[in-house]
């Protein structure tokens, strides 16, 4: 068993799969899911597991290139965009496009990791990079 880091099976398959460039989304428990894309869905009841949580777990284990944010979260959710830069740090670039661009460009990405956040648009779109 593993003593550390993420310890969901189905998290860590999925991130040893992604190579660079590859996208993952990280997404709040309202976002739509595609009926055919790879999801592994965390939600337990409204905030568990919250959205930073989880981002927090992946940033740890991911090279993350640059990520991007439905460009409304500025309006409904300062406070979460806020919690997500400093997380995240400030050498990672951070892009923003509107909610219906960011679902779009999102049926591309090769996981959906949802989450029990109820925050409005706590969702991301992570760019992996890679670590040479």
């Amino acid at each position: 068993m593993k003593k550390r880091g993420i310890l969901n099976p189905a998290i860590c398959s999925l991130l040893a799969e992604l190579g660079h460039l590859d996208e993952l989304l990280i997404v709040d428990a309202g976002y739509p899911l595609p009926p055919d894309g790879h999801v592994i869905d965390l939600t337990l009841t409204p905030g568990i597991p919250r959205f930073l949580d989880v981002l927090k777990a992946i940033a740890d284990e991911l090279v993350i290139e640059a990520v991007t944010v439905p460009s409304e979260i500025h309006d409904y959710s300062p406070e979460m965009y806020q919690a997500i830069l400093d997380l995240i740090g400030r050498d990672i670039d951070v892009d923003e496009e509107p909610l219906h661009e960011f679902k779009e460009k999102g049926l591309d990405a090769k996981g959906i990791i949802r989450t029990g956040e109820f925050t409005p648009y706590a969702s991301l779109r992570v760019l992996c990079g890679s670590p040479f």
